[in-house]
């Protein structure tokens, strides 16, 4: 299937936050650098949802879609959807926290999750009719 310009702008944010996290870990900004790993995933699942037809504006409404029209019916491997949470929640610490951090181990973990998250995202756009 021919994707969307949409689509693939989602897709290109994806991969740009995802060169851009690679620096701010480079550089010893691991909740930034969570952070911007989260949006690469944000961004792939928003080119995802789009794919199929489906909008989303909020961080909770891309969670929760994500969840109930792929990782339940089974077109996404659960574990996809907990990374993607999971980054989520680097990302709040990062941004909101006061008396948290986002420490390196968590930082190099949420920079794995979401370049294999991207990696799924792509493969299941690839597979459209």
């Amino acid at each position: 299937m021919k994707l969307s310009m949409e689509v693939e702008a989602y897709l290109d944010k994806a991969r740009h936050a995802l060169e851009v996290t690679e620096k701010l870990m480079a550089g010893g900004d691991f909740g930034d650098a969570a952070g911007k790993a989260y949006f690469a995933m944000f961004y792939a699942a928003q080119a995802l949802l789009k794919a199929h037809g489906i909008e989303v504006t909020t961080h909770s409404g891309m969670a929760s879609m994500l969840g109930h029209h792929f990782a339940k019916p089974g077109l996404l491997d659960p574990k996809f959807h907990r990374m993607f949470l999971n980054a989520r929640r680097a990302r709040e610490i990062a941004d909101y926290g006061i008396f948290e951090v986002v420490l390196e181990p968590v930082a190099i973990l949420t920079l794995k999750d979401s370049r294999v998250f991207i990696d799924e995202v792509e493969r299941l756009l690839a597979a459209l009719p």
